[in-house]
């Protein structure tokens, strides 16, 4: 009987990988994703076939070598989305050289070494009575440092979207990859478990290592092609820039790193700052940009002239806050100047915190009670006591 968990995990993430594919338009991390689904699935594949059809144990050997692409995969996932769309490298190609040599050594071995056939009965544990695998640590090493590395990306990226966006949620924050990650880590943990188990006493059929390797294995899958597949751009204004200019060839491209580059080289003379912040509170309190809720920093920076890095500087150095703070402010200010002016017992508070730009009723709670002091309830009941008084 084929094991069902390889069938699952081998469905859902080839469905998975199509359904990247067939995206338009598709981003280089739309790619990464795709071909990690793909590699996710080459394990599962080598244990139906090996299972169902009683191919021999090099080609189960061949897929599980796959794991080793995880991590790299993972990284460069995860930079490509947190870095404003930062392009794939020829040095990119060193975290896949591990693979690569080991596919190199078994094909080599397989095709210029004839091992002497040993017997091999498909529908058992693999490995049980071979010990640790001799790439086994070698492999949850990889995947452990990866995981470390990756984490460290996504924490920097936390800290840096605050001063980008005004509104935060699960697409920007990428929050769902912290429990990919977690549940990424625990498979690793687990095939470290069950490699040690097999030093000990215990038979392999006393805890069925395959069957909990596959359970992992299907947890991290399930979660991260649910989530992956919903994944869109972060730097939303800068990407959809970015992806226009592909279509104008690579020169352009350079063109736009030169600028960005000279931004970030030239300094901000102190001279400059107050014409600078002028300029900025200007714009947003005769246009008011922040009643829209996509409203980045990337378009206050077009509207007004200002280079980001500047407005950057100048929020953080000279008002001592972030530009997710700041433009949150100028939406609680004219929330406030609502509820005072507002005729209704109750006023819908959602409808005020999209009114304004906030994508979410929690969003605003929290925003509110950070300007105030006080939820949006208890200032209402606040402007009552005073009015009635």
């Amino acid at each position: 009987m084929v094991p069902a968990i390889p069938i699952i995990s081998f469905t859902i993430c080839v469905f998975s990988a199509f359904l990247i594919f067939t995206k338009r338009p598709r981003y280089p991390f739309d790619s990464i994703y795709s071909v990690f689904t793909i590699f996710l699935a080459a394990p599962h594949l080598g244990h139906l076939l090996v299972h169902r059809f009683e191919w021999g144990p090099e080609f189960l050997d061949f897929t599980i070598l796959f794991p080793y692409t995880y991590g790299p995969l993972l990284l460069l996932y995860i930079r490509n989305l947190t870095m404003e769309g930062k392009s794939f490298r020829r040095s990119d190609l060193l975290h896949f050289a591990p693979f690569i040599i080991l596919q190199f050594i078994l094909l080599t071995r397989f095709f210029f070494f004839q091992t002497p056939e040993e017997e091999f009965y498909p529908h058992d544990w693999h490995r049980p009575s071979r010990g640790f695998h001799p790439n086994g640590g070698l492999l949850v090493t990889s995947m452990l440092v990866y995981s470390v590395w990756t984490f460290l990306l996504l924490n920097r990226h936390r800290k840096n979207i605050v001063n980008h966006f005004s509104n935060i949620d699960s697409i920007k924050d990428l929050r769902w990859m912290y429990w990919s990650l977690v549940l990424f880590v625990i498979s690793t943990c687990v095939h470290f478990l069950l490699e040690g188990l097999l030093f000990t006493d215990l038979p392999p059929e006393a805890y069925e290592p395959r069957l909990v390797r596959g359970a992992a294995v299907l947890a991290f899958s399930v979660f991260f092609c649910w989530f992956g597949v919903r994944q869109t751009v972060v730097y939303t204004h800068r990407e959809l820039h970015a992806f226009q200019f592909q279509q104008k060839g690579p020169k352009e491209d350079e063109e736009v790193e030169e600028e960005r580059k000279k931004y970030e080289k030239s300094g901000l003379r102190e001279d400059m700052i107050p014409e600078y912040l002028s300029k900025i509170r200007n714009y947003m309190e005769s246009e008011k940009p922040y009643k829209d809720s996509e409203f980045s920093i990337d378009l206050l920076s077009e509207n007004t002239e200002v280079p980001r890095f500047y407005i950057t500087q100048i929020l953080s150095e000279t008002l001592e806050t972030n530009f997710y703070n700041f433009v949150n402010e100028y939406r609680i200010k004219d929330i406030i100047s609502a509820l005072e002016n507002i005729s209704e017992e109750r006023p819908n508070f959602l409808r005020l915190a999209l009114e304004y730009g906030f994508n979410s009723k929690s969003t605003f709670n929290t925003s509110f009670k950070k300007v105030t002091g006080k939820t949006p309830t208890q200032y209402l009941e606040e402007i009552s006591e005073v009015s009635s008084a």
